[in-house]
């Protein structure tokens, strides 16, 4: 006997799928992986997509109606490609021991399906810590995945540290060549233990919460991390392993600080990015100018192609005038990941790192090595 269930708002349930989707094995060596996993109970219906490491899983009270409970393992990628190009509005389901049919107007599918008790068992574990914490800050946090690691040579830098001590909680990406560290303070004294969170896994959890102004809940064992924002979760498989000690590579003397216009260092490093990323290196010149009106001279050249020049005004410059090169890429991405109006810079002379914090704040800062010259 079929099982006949009503989905009630098709567009609703093509969002939930894309976003259970991001998740979904996309190569396997075992096929279900590639399938969603569709619990049906009442009008409950429960999305789960997953490769092991992580696991999305979305439920709805309210759209839909099922003759009975059931549960089914459907090919992800087609059957999301059917509902997304069915009409909007009502979808029926007629679910059968190897086969389901998904009929919208005069629309009629019929998919091959997999045996729901087949597929991987996803316990979210309830022991470790739990915590609640602000969407945009836990999503500031996370951004830093743009500092992390993309080569397997140190696994451990392919994510962001996250630390907690007393009532802060801090974040800490590097590839050993530009770091970046976000701290957040919460209302209550926790104890998280030491994680490292997948840079893959940050970004797709900063999709999930990037639109949410609540709160959020974070659930932490010594081997997973669970993020969990009004119905859906996210869980993921931790990096093992141990983090390098990053304060050792923070200058603790200052020899030059300055401050700038955040936005406008962000629209010249970009034309000046022109000619810089035609090179292997994409690096530019940063030259301070001490005068009366104080500024930042922004430079690149390609040789047989051309050079391009800017200026910047500065304010509140103390300390020495320094020239070095750095990567107008990382540059540009950690200008881009602060919102302040206002960035100083701070400088320890020449091929000491640079870091930049955004003025007033005192959440935030990156670390740039320079680039040095042959």
């Amino acid at each position: 006997m079929k099982t006949k269930i009503v989905i009630k708002d098709s567009e609703r349930l093509v969002a939930d799928l894309s976003k259970a989707y991001r998740a979904v094995a996309k190569q396997t060596t075992i096929p279900i992986l590639t399938g969603f996993h569709l619990q049906f109970t009442g009008e409950s219906l429960t999305i789960t997509g997953s490769d092991t490491d992580n696991t999305i899983q979305i439920t709805e009270d309210d759209n839909c109606s099922s003759s009975q409970p059931c549960a089914v393992v459907v090919p992800a990628r087609i059957f999301l490609d059917i509902v997304r190009k069915l009409p909007a509005g009502e979808i029926q389901l007629k679910i059968g021991e190897n086969e389901i049919s998904i009929t919208a107007g005069k629309s009629t599918f019929e998919l091959k399906t997999m045996k729901a008790d087949e597929y991987p068992s996803f316990s979210l574990d309830d022991t470790g810590v739990c915590v609640e914490i602000q969407a945009s800050d836990l999503a500031n946090g996370l951004r830093l995945e743009y500092a992390c690691s993309v080569s397997a040579m140190r696994p451990t830098l392919q994510g962001i540290h996250i630390v907690s001590k007393e009532k802060a909680v801090t974040f800490v990406a590097t590839d050993s060549h530009r770091l970046g560290s976000w701290t957040v303070q919460l209302d209550q004294e926790l104890k998280l233990p030491k994680m490292i969170l997948p840079a893959t896994a940050a970004e797709e959890m900063v999709k999930l919460i990037e639109d949410t102004t609540d709160k959020v809940t974070i659930h932490c064992t010594e081997n997973s991390l669970r993020l969990t924002c009004k119905n859906v979760t996210y869980a993921s498989r931790l990096i093992s392993g141990t983090y390098p000690e990053i304060s050792r590579v923070i200058p603790t003397i200052i020899s030059t600080t300055f401050v700038a216009n955040r936005d406008e260092l962000v629209k010249v490093l970009e034309r000046v990015s022109i000619v810089s990323k035609e090179g292997k290196a994409n690096m530019c010149r940063l030259q301070v100018i001490q005068s009366a009106m104080p500024s930042l001279l922004i430079s690149a050249s390609q040789e047989g192609m051309g050079k391009v020049q800017e200026e910047v005004f500065v304010s509140d410059l103390e300390g020495d005038t320094f020239e070095m090169k750095f990567s107008t890429k990382y540059l540009l991405e950690a200008l881009r990941h602060m919102k302040a109006k206002e960035v100083m810079f701070q400088a320890s002379g020449a091929n000491a790192p640079l870091i930049i914090r955004p003025t007033g704040d005192e959440t935030g800062f990156a670390l740039i090595l320079p680039v040095r010259s042959a």
